[in-house]
């Protein structure tokens, strides 16, 4: 049987109600024997896989904070044309570092590097590494010298094999004389002076913004690389071998739901053109993706707009959708994740998510390529200083919520094995809400002194508040121990919990 016909029967039966109708491709099977084991790790709420039964909850995608503020704008000889689509961020050793696409009028396309202290103020120090016209006084690291070039993604190499001389990878499209595009991979120990691992490709050309990163949960690289089948998809290999890719497989394109929502007397089509994809660090299980839709205008309405290139221009935002295996991709809504900005403005045409986000302690910072032209209206040799990259804020853990109205709800989890001693709770429950606990048996009602009425009511809005039962915390007695978890909330938005 499967999964949604049988949560609606057990809705039914039960008067609960699936929190998502539909939304059952990691859902808990009721019927497995297996509790699923959740140790310490972070625990979100992406989808219905945390979510046995419930009743008067939802999921919820939140949309994040945008600053409007221009992080990275082009001033630069070799920014001449503008700051690009493909774009990588990471925090190491107490200094965030972005690795930045920039191309000139003369369209030659460079991977430069800026560092900030705070995250909105960034600095383009003069590195001394790559020449342009000259001037070596550049913050230009990759590539060497003038070849078809598009920068792809940095990433920190969490394999525990890898040596500290290749702290640092970076995935690049581009063509070595006299050879054809391909995807190349570069290593190095500070992420400023790099070396090809191999002097063949790793991968095929795939022009668009190739993610990669060391998956420690199945202990092998992935990539998320560009499909062309008819239409923009993204793909997805596997590898121990970071510098021989193999296959890729298709994991996530636009899909007939998506065809139909278009007007037809503006848009031809629309498909995914960059991904963003990535592992969302402390969760164990969750995979996020921030894929740009891309909206193709008819070639008559891009001509009427005098478009440089009509038969493929359009706009494109940013959606969300999340995976519990970086294979299986769900999409809660269809909405923007991040919007385009009011007509005019420096973000009002396109935008494209950078690749990696800065965790704070309270909340995520998450930046994007925009600009205030569409996908091909524009002029490379004749365009100056176009496009910045901007920050948006998010609550920690925030890009999902299971929330319940003022009238409440509750819902209850799979049988669950953790570790540790205390629970915690991200939640927002406003001036209203309370949230309760309680902790039952993998079968049976709630178990002495941990009901919902022994639970003491929390009320407010917590990053890791800690649950107690008439003052008790500890519940090391039952690590190890399939349990469920019942909550019974109201007026609330539920991002989180985690066993400390």
């Amino acid at each position: 049987m499967r999964r949604r016909n049988f949560l609606h029967q057990m809705a039914a039966s039960m008067a609960l109600t699936p929190v998502v109708s539909g939304l059952s491709l990691h859902g808990f099977d009721p019927r497995s024997k297996s509790p699923i084991a959740v140790g310490s790790n972070r625990q979100l709420f992406i989808d219905d896989f945390l979510i046995a039964e419930g009743r008067g909850v939802r999921l919820v995608v939140n949309r994040p904070e945008l600053t409007g503020e221009r992080c990275i704008t082009a001033e630069k000889p070799w920014e001449g044309f503008g700051i690009l689509a493909y774009n990588s961020i990471m925090e190491d050793e107490g200094i965030f570092k972005l690795w930045y696409d920039a191309i000139a009028n003369d369209g030659s396309r460079w991977c430069c590097y800026a560092t900030s202290q705070d995250g909105t103020h960034w600095e383009k120090p003069d590195l001394g590494i790559v020449s342009f016209d000259g001037d070596r006084g550049t913050n230009i690291v990759f590539p060497p010298e003038r070849m078809p070039h598009e920068p792809n993604c940095v990433f920190k190499d969490t394999n525990p094999a890898c040596p500290a001389s290749e702290k640092f990878k970076m995935v690049a499209n581009f063509q070595r004389p006299g050879g054809k595009m391909g995807t190349y991979v570069a290593a190095s120990p500070d992420g400023l002076h790099w070396k090809l691992m191999k002097e063949s490709p790793a991968f095929r050309g795939s022009d668009t913004s190739n993610i990669c990163f060391y998956d420690n949960r199945i202990s092998h690289y992935v990539a998320y690389v560009r499909v062309w089948d008819q239409m923009r998809k993204v793909g997805r290999c596997e590898f121990d071998d970071i510098t021989s890719w193999g296959k890729e497989s298709v994991v996530f394109s636009s899909d007939d739901e998506d065809q139909r929502g278009l007007d037809r007397g503006l848009f031809s089509a629309m498909d995914f053109y960059t991904s963003a994809a990535s592992k969302y660090p402390g969760a164990g299980d969750v995979y996020l993706m921030f894929p740009s839709a891309y909206y193709h205008y008819q070639e008559a309405t891009a001509r009427k707009m005098g478009s440089v290139d009509p038969k493929n221009d359009g706009p494109l935002d940013i959606q969300l959708a999340t995976s519990r295996d970086g294979k299986t991709w769900n999409r809660l809504d269809r909405m923007p994740f991040i919007r385009l900005g009011g007509a005019g403005k420096f973000d009002s045409s396109y935008a494209y998510m950078v690749s990696g986000y800065l965790c704070r302690p309270e909340e995520i910072w998450l930046y994007y390529a925009v600009s205030d032209h569409t996908h091909g209206n524009y002029d490379v040799s004749r365009d100056k200083f176009t496009g910045t990259i901007s920050r948006a804020k998010l609550r920690l853990d925030g890009f999902v919520s299971l929330d319940a109205n003022y009238a409440g709800g509750e819902f209850s989890t799979p049988p669950l094995v953790y570790s540790g001693r205390q629970l915690t709770l991200n939640l927002d429950a406003s001036g209203g809400g309370s949230v309760r606990v309680e902790i039952r048996p993998e079968s049976g009602l709630a178990m002495e002194g941990f009901s919902a009425d022994d639970c003491d009511p929390i009320n407010g809005s917590f990053i890791g508040k800690v649950v107690s039962w008439r003052g008790k915390t500890d519940l090391s007695a039952m690590a190890g121990k399939a349990v469920r978890l019942r909550f019974v909330m109201n007026d609330t938005k539920l991002y989180a919990f985690k066993f400390e």
